[in-house]
């Protein structure tokens, strides 16, 4: 008998012997002639984090043994309860079980809102064996950014959302427009695969701003898998992969968002909608998004010239879900449309070609994408996906009034999928095959420069999932890719097992390998740009692909105890990288210089990561997370004779401490840690190129937040808070027009205040 059936047994006994005490109480005061005492009513909704209502959770009253059943609204109704002092306990399947603190009733009604917590082996990801999986029973593992999470960060977009994630760093890489990346384990935003729903549509030029565009408002939640990825989803899932989920409604429910912040002064706004419609038979199933962010240029040392570029972005979007119950299948369609100008450098009152220095760029994105999912027969499942991301962008780049730095480019990708799960004793087999076409033309015609490439993508891969008992889970995988710009096949197999050593402690350990396939749009195309001189990139006639070889292992440990959660990992990594590229001068023209992309030495990353994790009954809750690790090239890189990766510090870490109280508030502290590092400091501002060490840089924020229940299910929730408490900010920027715009690291942003307000009903 499982610990369960164990606890429903209990509740049931405690049911019987309240029912029982209540009829003896009821008959011993009409044998008397007394008057019954007055009774009163318990009425509620339980919810998790993000607002959904839970249906068919038991609400018990131990007390007097007094139980109900919340409905599909969430919604519970305990009647009859005589004066006195109580507390309620709910049990809902997957969720953290819950206690309220004693109360005494003195009124007629009394309405509560309950809040549960899910339990982290409950969930279900997808993005590590492309099919869903339990949490606790996947051999890969994956980290979970909930929308709990990102309601926490006070995230506005993406970028927001990956902060404080163990062993992701997210960096402003330009002065100018502050393009930002993502780096996993150390490695470049490059060597990581964004996927939206599963789906490898973030190309090499929408994921230079993306992770910025990508609104808050259309994430469910994000899934990362680190390591190599190619074997589910081909080139570029070199360091992980960082899967975006969009949002499948369960309830009707719309939500509507504020966010203000003060930098330096200068307003940030963030606007947002979403809106969950669902039929009477759940059958059908519609979410819409709307998002607005704009900011004013922010210029942090009063040079004249912005640290933090102007943004004004707009998104909206729309999924809509179909089941067709008769033929056991599924059918999703999403269609997105994120629209943004952005702008930095000075005098932002002119057009860009009469500012001293100016980075300016107007991007257009439509996103379509469908997929339909079939259960064939008992052990037979097929999946089948389309998606289009079209995308163009107007651009500038340039200073001292350049009028050749204007350009253009359009970069329209399109991906097929088609995969098919059976299901033959322990083991699940998957098949698939999946296509990408990647279309790219880039014009700077003041330079010269005139890019028109097609890239296509094939692959082919097997998986075989199979678990024996609950102690052993193994995974194999491989896949055989092919790509225009490659003369040769390309071999990527994974290997991957889960060990449940006690209910409580599992380890896992991946090998898998990875590879990234040449191109010639590169963001490089742009920077040198902006110093008024143009940049070509060709790719070698024997230029091979960049390979990886990465090795994960994780010891991971989590208990309930009573309402408590207490979660524990320890996580080593290793990468190593074959044949990676490199651009060397080959030709200079009056106005532009000429790279060939060559393929060079290797390189490593290894080091380990810990994350730590409590949870003190529905109030109380600390998280931390530290990442120790070390990059090297195998040949010192030309410039500075170098074997360390530039911008990646050897330590770095947070610490979050979260604390709920219904009556008070919620209050969320957080630190985080970034290590010293190497940067390059180009000449311009300074003198003569210099290789530099950053000291470290220590973030605190904070936040408070109040929820406010109102009748009918509505709900209004205003936040306050200050990031960066200390303004620990970069304090060697350069200045002028001739500084390195490159040259930037530590926080995002100076000391900033916020405050915003959320109403659902």
């Amino acid at each position: 008998m499982n610990v369960r059936t164990v606890g429903m047994t209990g509740v049931l006994l405690i049911v019987l012997a309240g029912e029982v005490f209540a009829q003896q109480v009821h008959r011993r005061q009409h044998q008397h002639g007394r008057k019954p005492e007055a009774v009163f009513t318990l009425k509620g909704k339980v919810e998790n984090w993000e607002n959904t209502a839970i249906s068919k959770a038991v609400v018990v009253v131990p007390e007097i043994g007094k139980t109900a059943e919340t409905d599909e609204n969430g919604v519970f109704e305990i009647k009859g309860i005589p004066p006195g002092t109580y507390h309620f306990e709910v049990f809902a399947e997957g969720h953290m079980d819950y206690s309220s603190e004693i109360f005494s009733l003195r009124q007629d009604r009394l309405n509560v809102v309950v809040v549960m917590m899910k339990k982290i082996s409950e969930e279900i990801v997808v993005t590590a064996t492309r099919t869903p999986k339990l949490f606790a029973e996947t051999p890969v593992r994956t980290k979970i950014i909930s929308s709990e999470d990102m309601t926490r960060k006070t995230a506005s977009n993406l970028a927001d959302a990956l902060h404080q994630t163990t062993g992701v760093r997210v960096e402003n890489d330009c002065q100018n427009c502050n393009f930002t990346q993502v780096r996993i384990n150390g490695l470049e935003g490059k060597y990581t695969q964004i996927l939206i729903d599963s789906s490898p549509v973030v190309s090499a030029m929408t994921g230079v701003y993306g992770l910025e565009q990508i609104p808050s408002e259309m994430l469910e939640r994000i899934e990362i898998v680190k390591g190599g990825g190619s074997v589910l989803y081909g080139g570029n899932a070199v360091a992980g992969v960082v899967n975006v989920l969009t949002k499948e409604p369960q309830s009707n429910r719309t939500a509507v968002r504020l966010h203000r912040e003060a930098i330096r002064g200068e307003p940030f706004t963030n606007v947002g909608v979403r809106s969950g419609l669902v039929s009477r038979d759940l059958n059908t199933r519609a979410f819409l998004f709307a998002s607005y962010q704009g900011r004013e240029p922010v210029d942090v040392n009063g040079d004249g010239f912005s640290e933090l570029g102007s943004i004004s972005n707009t998104s909206f979007g729309l999924n809509f879900y179909q089941d067709f119950s008769a033929l056991r299948a599924k059918l999703k369609m999403s269609f997105f449309r994120i629209s943004e100008e952005r702008r930095g450098g000075d005098l932002f009152d002119k057009p860009p070609h009469e500012a001293n220095t100016a980075e300016w760029i107007k991007t257009d994105q439509v996103g379509l994408s469908s997929e339909w999912s079939q259960t064939l027969s008992a052990n037979l499942h097929g999946l089948f996906s389309f998606s289009l991301v079209d995308a163009k962008r107007n651009s500038y780049y340039g200073s001292r009034q350049d009028l050749n730095a204007y350009g253009f480019t359009e970069n329209p990708l399109w991906f097929l999928n088609g995969q098919f799960n059976y299901q033959r004793g322990k083991h699940v087999f998957s098949l698939g095959g999946q296509y990408k076409r990647d279309r790219i033309r880039d014009e700077a015609t003041g330079y010269g420069r005139m890019i028109q490439n097609v890239y296509e993508e094939t692959g082919i891969y097997l998986q075989d999932d199979c678990r024996f008992g609950r102690a052993f889970s193994l995974l194999l995988g491989v896949r055989l890719n092919t790509h225009t710009a490659l003369q040769r096949a390309i071999f990527t197999p994974r290997l991957s097992f889960l060990i449940n050593l006690t209910k409580d402690l599992s380890l896992r350990t991946s090998f898998s390998t990875g590879f990234r396939a040449p191109q010639v749009f590169d963001e490089d195309l742009h920077i040198t740009q902006v110093g008024g001189e143009g940049m070509l990139i060709t790719n070698a006639p024997d230029l091979r692909e960049e390979r990886s070889a990465s090795l994960n292992g994780s010891l991971d440990f989590g208990k309930t105890l009573g309402g408590s959660l207490v979660q524990f990992s320890v996580e080593g990594f290793y990468n190593r990288l074959f044949d990676t590229f490199i651009l060397h001068e080959v030709d200079r023209s009056e106005r532009a210089r000429i790279f060939e992309r060559i393929n060079g030495a290797g390189a490593e990353v290894f080091g380990a990561s810990l994350d730590f994790g409590l949870v003190l009954g529905s109030r109380f809750s600390l998280s931390s997370g530290w990442t120790v690790q070390r990059s090297r090239l195998d040949e010192p890189e030309p410039d500075f004779g170098s074997r360390e990766f530039f911008r990646v510090p050897d330590v770095y870490g947070h610490v979050v401490a979260s604390y709920k109280s219904a009556k008070i508030a919620t209050i969320d502290l957080s630190a985080e840690y970034t290590g010293s590092m190497k940067a390059p400091h180009y000449a311009g501002d300074i003198e003569a190129d210099r290789l530099e060490t950053t000291r470290a840089f220590w973030v605190l924020n904070g936040k408070i937040q109040k929820a406010f229940v109102f009748t009918g299910n509505s709900r209004a929730t205003f936040f306050l808070g200050l990031e960066n408490i200390l303004d620990s900010y970069q304090p060697d920027l350069d200045s002028g027009q001739d500084r390195d715009s490159g040259y930037v690291y530590g926080p995002a942003k100076p000391r900033s205040l916020f405050a915003g307000f959320e109403f659902s009903f």
